[in-house]
């Protein structure tokens, strides 16, 4: 566990984190890296790790967020189920950076048959030296639901990070069951904690991190297409075929829930890898990071300009802007007549990103 003066942690599920208010604060968001770190995975991992190494040096981070599918133990692609080895090397990796990081877990940091669950993933990675992370309460679904409070010296709270698990699978357990999504009793637990921080500052502003995108983000990506002018859109584009959203068949209601506590501002997802849409949506900015995949999906490496992350600074003054970090320079398939089909997505590019 990261240990720092500026850090404390208040209880199983809340971390406070002392940040300088009148600097800007920047957390990258980096997502679905797919290591494998097994004997077939290796020139691919390089090739991530060489990523990873190069946004993080250009970006400067203040903090570094994960959303899910970190590790990849999938045997026909990374040669290994071993979890537990792909955990402590990812772990080892984050922390030469000597940069405070956390994570959520994703759908496919623990497959069937994977050596490790999340509660044993959730006990490595706390050995980090420089991880930021906890399981939080444990009668509640999936592991890892917790708070990183940013505060000013006086600690009174600037900016709450919500960390959430969007759990792997519905009922049967795997991948034929299809997505699972942030349960309702995730939903309550994480309103009630926001209504807490509501009492002390009405006027609070979260983020929330999680791996799996809500079915609302599809819905209004449809209605900004339609030229809904509600729908406000930010960066990037729906890159996967058909417009695939990987959403849960499961009925979710986090999004809706959030509108109505109106705490929530930002939520930042993955799973999706060619996806980099960023738009607002009931008061909401919602954005898929920019992925680093190079294992995943077949041939992505020689398909689509290998991604990046998603810089999100918190100004000195408050504000916050969320931008792309591209690995390099890339063609942009900026949705620009948002009221008529659009066939960019069907385009093996990715997006134009400014930082």
């Amino acid at each position: 566990m990261y240990k720092s003066d500026n850090l404390k942690q208040t209880d199983n599920e809340t971390f406070i984190y002392i940040i300088d208010k009148h600097k800007d604060f920047k957390i990258l968001q980096l997502t679905d890296l797919h290591l494998g770190f097994g004997f077939i995975s290796r020139k691919k991992d390089k090739l991530a790790l060489n990523a990873v190494t190069k946004i993080i040096h250009k970006a400067k981070p203040d903090m570094i967020v994960l959303t899910g599918d970190s590790i990849f133990p999938f045997l026909p692609k990374a040669g290994t189920l071993n979890n537990r080895k792909q955990a402590y090397k990812l772990m080892k990796f984050m922390d030469s950076f000597a940069i405070p990081y956390t994570l959520v877990f994703g759908n496919h940091d623990c497959e069937m048959g994977s050596t490790c669950n999340k509660e044993e993933l959730a006990q490595i990675y706390k050995k980090g030296k420089y991880c930021i992370f906890t399981e939080g309460r444990k009668e509640l679904t999936g592991v890892g639901n917790f708070f990183i409070n940013l505060t000013g010296s006086d600690e009174n709270v600037l900016l709450p990070l919500v960390m959430l698990d969007s759990n792997m699978y519905g009922e049967g357990g795997w991948f034929y069951s299809g997505f699972d999504r942030i349960h309702d009793d995730q939903v309550e637990w994480c309103m009630n904690r926001l209504n807490d921080l509501k009492k002390c500052n009405p006027d609070i502003k979260a983020m929330a991190f999680f791996h799996m995108p809500p079915a609302e983000f599809k819905e209004a990506y449809r209605k900004m297409k339609l030229g809904d002018k509600s729908v406000i859109y930010q960066h990037g584009s729906i890159a996967e075929k058909n417009e695939h959203f990987g959403i849960s068949k499961f009925e979710g209601t986090f999004f809706n829930k959030a509108v109505q506590n109106g705490a929530i501002k930002w939520m930042f997802c993955g799973h999706d890898h060619l996806n980099t849409l960023s738009l607002i949506y009931k008061g909401i900015q919602m954005t898929y990071g920019m992925s680093i995949d190079y294992l995943g999906y077949k041939d992505i490496d020689k398909s689509y300009i290998p991604g990046g992350g998603t810089l999100i600074t918190r100004k000195a003054d408050g504000p916050v802007t969320v931008n792309m970090a591209p690995l390099g320079a890339v063609v942009s398939t900026r949705v620009r007549r948002v009221n008529k089909p659009q066939h960019h997505a069907q385009k093996k590019r990715r997006p134009q990103g400014l930082w």
